[in-house]
């Protein structure tokens, strides 16, 4: 049986040469090109920061920690989604608390979400799924409407818009991966 790529990153001379400008400046973590790529990745997401991290499991729990979210908080998750979104809530201590999803959309069912907030609930961790931006802007107004923040799981959604505005820049904080399939 033939081996089937979970993606194929298009990878050229020029990327490889790149990394090894990088390799060899010795400066494996930060430096020149993290910070250029922070700021311009800031700048296509219409933002006044980024900050590079591991991974996007590590962007959500760095949110949620700065956040100040931790034991006795909930936090609203989509019941579709992968397992580093409500595992990032369980790492600070906090209870992930499921909402079903839209069928249509694999996204959020944001007619769902009022039902679950309780004096516990903290902040909504709505996943972007597919490429496909959930109804962000709905989500923002429920949890202006409740004092909740909104920390956009936006991994699978890099370039995603919706109303011409990127995802990942409509909540109090955004999170990416560069994983390859995505």
């Amino acid at each position: 049986m033939d081996f089937i790529p979970l993606a194929r990153p298009g990878i050229n001379e020029e990327d490889i040469q790149r990394a090894v400008e990088v390799l060899r400046s010795g400066m494996l973590v930060q430096g020149k090109n993290v910070d250029a790529f922070e700021k311009a990745f800031a700048k296509f997401h219409g933002v006044e920061h980024a900050i590079a991290a591991a991974n996007g499991t590590a962007t959500l729990h760095l949110a949620l920690i700065a956040s100040g979210i931790g034991k006795g908080d909930e936090v609203i998750v989509p019941a579709f989604s992968y397992v580093a979104t409500a595992n990032a809530v369980e790492l600070v201590g906090a209870t992930p608390v499921f909402v079903d999803i839209d069928i249509a959309t694999f996204n959020i069912d944001v007619s769902k979400i009022e039902e679950k907030i309780t004096s516990s609930t903290k902040a909504i961790i709505p996943v972007h799924e597919f490429g496909l931006a959930c109804d962000i802007e709905k989500v923002c107004q429920i949890a202006s409407q409740n004092n909740l923040l909104v920390i956009e799981d936006a991994a699978c959604a890099l370039g995603a818009v919706q109303n011409s505005k990127p995802v990942g820049s409509f909540g109090q904080w955004g999170s990416f991966s560069l994983h390859p399939r995505k």
